[in-house]
């Protein structure tokens, strides 16, 4: 109890530091109304300690009347939004689940957004699932949460019915159709429960306060998701106000996401949005024809979006872009990979020098923020660290590298997460956490070379991919490619490039060798109709690996690397 006092005490002095009112009065958050809305909700931030509950609370008070979420079932202004997660948090304790575990597998819209603040109003860790999930995976996902509850989409009604442990009370959100009613019979329909309580504020008080936790599963890029346990109640104002510095949001935006709330960067942008008070607009699927138009229909001023969602726009053809006005858009979120700079360049073709792109993990929180300006002045930079958080290079020996050596990132921030649910621990050194990746700094930014797990020894010498990758992506008729290593016999391992495109493997293998040391140069090169990705469009190399150990797609060899490789200019990892 005496540490969340003092914790709580310590969030407060951040929010009352000259830097932080300074920009939170630059994004319009600070008027007259705002201060009454803290004066109301002060008794519950005390009483149930800090969470988006208490935000959502504020803001029904601040900005009651503005919309919160436009979605597929129209719009709700953040007064209806605060009633109705009110009735949900009510409808959650009536059913014993403070301290428990909710699990949740819904597409965007009002209803995600709901659970979320009634969760943490309550105190009832919510558990975001992936609605990409195969059935085999969602059911160890299930049952490794230790869900009290599921509430669900009618559209994943089938993946539910296979996955859903028996005896699990369910919750279903929309109108199940034909078999997938017989199979899921005795769920609970999501507005039934609602009706059940009053919209009502929560008495402000609560002796049993639960747990403000959200449990956010990771990629599972390089091997099974894993679940980030992050308690809300530690939101890191000092790191949210360095965003903040960084990226220019305000109270009046409209923000588009087609981002998946489950995500990390999702729930990133729920909580920025959140905190100012913003209108979200969430399309329920995204499509990229559609998203140009609801940010014309909506006015959008500002979208969050992964990589893989930008490209997919960006593609589209320019008569049909031409049809929409998006001029509207001055700030464009992207974090979830690495954007490309064909991409970059597609993006100010579209919507002008709009792009901040986010670098951090489910397990750090956000890390580094590159500027429109910053990706101009320093190409290939993800940006610098933000306010409250810093970065640390160190060997794979222990020792804390100078700027411009490359070596494993590290971070210290007040955003980081608790911990997995599973017991795990991600490798600390000197009290920072290491965030799996490789990196440099150089004049105060972060690059970044890779995943650790990704550097490739060919023949004694380190290879990161994302070199690699970075040469063959600007080869024209090349549409997307991975790279990574293969076993040799003679080196170790050698290159594996897959490439989607019409570029032959010979083109691919002749631009290679004209660019980069021979060492580098791709064993390897095979070509496929496109790369395995998460929903935040994250390649999943493991499975590009699985291939490769079995064989299963045409590999087109190319000349063995030189035993002696020329020296290469590129800063490399000390050992």
């Amino acid at each position: 109890m005496i540490g969340r006092l003092r914790r709580d005490a310590g969030q407060l002095a951040d929010l009352a530091s000259p830097r932080t009112l300074a920009t939170l009065w630059r994004a319009g958050v600070i008027d007259p109304k705002e201060g009454l809305a803290l004066g109301r909700a002060l008794p519950t931030y005390v009483g149930r300690g800090a969470s988006l509950g208490v935000i959502s609370h504020i803001n029904a008070v601040a900005v009651g009347s503005k919309d919160a979420v436009r979605d597929r079932s129209g719009s709700l202004t953040w007064r209806e939004l605060d009633r109705r997660a009110n009735r949900l948090a009510r409808a959650l304790a009536s059913r014993g689940l403070v301290g428990e575990r909710v699990a949740v597998l819904l597409r965007n819209g009002r209803e995600l957004v709901e659970i979320l603040l009634a969760c943490q109003k309550v105190g009832v860790v919510s558990c975001p699932l992936n609605t990409w999930a195969k059935p085999e995976e969602l059911r160890t996902t299930l049952e490794r949460s230790e869900a009290r509850l599921l509430i669900y989409d009618a559209l994943h009604a089938e993946q539910v019915a296979e996955a859903a442990p028996d005896g699990l009370p369910l919750v279903v959100v929309g109108a199940a159709k034909g078999r997938r009613r017989a199979k899921l019979a005795g769920s609970v329909p999501y507005e039934d429960v609602l009706e059940e309580r009053t919209g009502r504020p929560l008495f402000p008080v609560a002796l049993d306060r639960g747990s403000s936790r959200v449990v956010i599963h990771t990629s599972g890029t390089t091997g099974k998701p894993k679940g980030a346990s992050r308690d809300a109640g530690v939101i890191g104002l000092k790191e949210f106000a360095g965003l903040m510095d960084t990226v220019p949001l305000r109270r009046d935006d409209v923000l588009f996401c087609p981002a998946p709330l489950f995500h990390s960067f999702g729930l990133l942008t729920l909580a920025i949005g959140s905190l100012l008070g913003v209108t979200f607009v969430l399309p329920e699927k995204f499509d990229p024809e559609q998203s140009l138009a609801l940010i014309e229909e909506h006015g959008a001023t500002a979208a969050s979006m992964v990589p893989v969602m930008i490209g997919r726009v960006a593609a589209l053809l320019a008569k049909t872009k031409r049809k929409y006005d998006v001029s509207s858009l001055r700030v464009l979120l992207a974090s979830g990979s690495a954007v490309p700079t064909e991409l970059r360049h597609s993006i100010e073709d579209l919507f002008g020098d709009v792009l901040y792109d986010l670098y951090g993990s489910t397990e750090a929180g956000w890390v580094a923020i590159a500027t429109p300006q910053d990706a101009a002045e320093h190409p290939g930079t993800v940006g610098r660290p933000v306010r409250g958080v810093e970065v640390a290079v160190f060997s794979r020996g222990g020792k804390r590298l100078k700027e411009g050596r490359i070596g494993e990132l590290f971070v210290k921030s007040g955003a980081r997460f608790e911990g997995y649910t599973s017991g795990e621990t991600k490798d600390e050194r000197e009290g920072f956490m290491s965030l799996g990746d490789l990196g440099r700094v150089e004049d105060g930014y972060l690059f970044v070379e890779g995943r650790t797990d990704d550097m490739v020894v060919v023949g004694g010498e380190n290879v990161y991919p994302k070199e690699v990758e970075d040469v063959i992506a600007r080869i024209d008729g090349v549409r997307d490619v991975a790279v990574l290593g293969a076993k040799d016999r003679e080196y170790g391992q050698v290159l594996a490039a897959f490439v989607v495109g019409s570029a032959s493997p010979k083109k691919i293998a002749a631009a290679c060798r004209s660019s980069l040391a021979s060492f580098k140069v791709p064993r390897r090169i095979e070509k496929v109709d496109e790369l395995p990705r998460t929903s935040t469009g994250k390649v999943l190399k493991r499975e590009l690996a699985a291939l490769l150990e079995k064989g299963g797609a045409e590999a087109n060899p190319q000349p063995k690397p030189k035993p002696r490789p020329r020296k290469s200019t590129k800063p490399r990892a000390s050992a």
